[in-house]
């Protein structure tokens, strides 16, 4: 489900905004953002602030998919992550 997170981000254009800052090994995805759209998208899913970003103004996430989570639920905070950027 990582990789389908990954592959959403970069299916919807996100790229320039948000920044994959680890390989996608296995079920977390490390990206940075905005610190704003993430604090958006905290209100559609938890996760962690993991380091400080590029600047001051961004901030590196931490994206865990567990042994259930579903394609829908990928596709969904993808499109959450579309409406906070």
């Amino acid at each position: 489900m990582a990789t389908r997170l990954r592959a959403g981000i970069d299916a919807a254009g996100l790229t320039e905004t948000v920044r994959i800052t680890c390989p996608t090994d296995a079920n977390v995805v490390f990206a940075t953002l905005p610190r704003a759209a993430a604090d958006r998208l905290r209100t559609h899913a938890r996760f962690y602030d993991w380091a400080p970003g590029e600047t001051a103004d961004r901030v590196e996430v931490r994206w865990m998919c567990a042994w259930d989570t579903t394609e829908a639920d990928v596709d969904g905070f993808v499109r959450a992550l579309v409406g906070a950027v």
